[in-house]
């Protein structure tokens, strides 16, 4: 009996001990990390960005712009896979390093985040539904 726990004990350590041993067949260390990819934008927005591998309904979606570019308008749907808190401290983060202010923000059924800067206006409306997170964006000419 203590002949086999003995050997048991044994081939545990080696085998934990195996996981530790470095046999030169990971990857190279070539250098810094690889940057992370750009985040996506609300196109033709390029200040307002989209939280990453989250897609734009294009039939809910619409773009307004006149033919000089002076005025654009437009209303964004997105939909992914990332937890709604996740999300919205996406946005708080991003949009201020975008340079948008915090005008407000109201949690009831939805979390909504407006937002202004020089001239134009957005609205973030977030909401959760079995896991799916859904963004709506709204952005316009103050």
């Amino acid at each position: 009996m203590i002949k086999r726990t003995s050997i048991y004990i044994w081939v545990l350590l080696f085998l934990s001990g195996c996981a530790e041993w470095d046999l030169g067949l990971d990857a190279k260390n070539d250098g810094p990390p690889p940057p992370p990819p750009p985040l996506e934008t609300a196109y033709p927005f390029s200040d307002i960005p989209v939280p990453f591998d989250f897609t734009r309904d294009n039939s809910k979606s619409f773009i307004y712009e006149s033919g000089s570019g002076a005025v654009k308008v437009g209303r964004f749907i997105y939909s992914g896979w990332e937890s709604l808190d996740n999300v919205i401290t996406f946005y708080q983060n991003e949009m201020l390093n975008k340079g948008w202010n915090l005008v407000n923000s109201i949690k009831h059924e939805n979390f909504i985040l407006n937002y202004e800067k020089e001239g134009w206006v957005s609205t973030i409306t977030l909401h959760s539904n079995i896991g799916r997170t859904y963004v709506e964006i709204q952005a316009g000419p103050k």
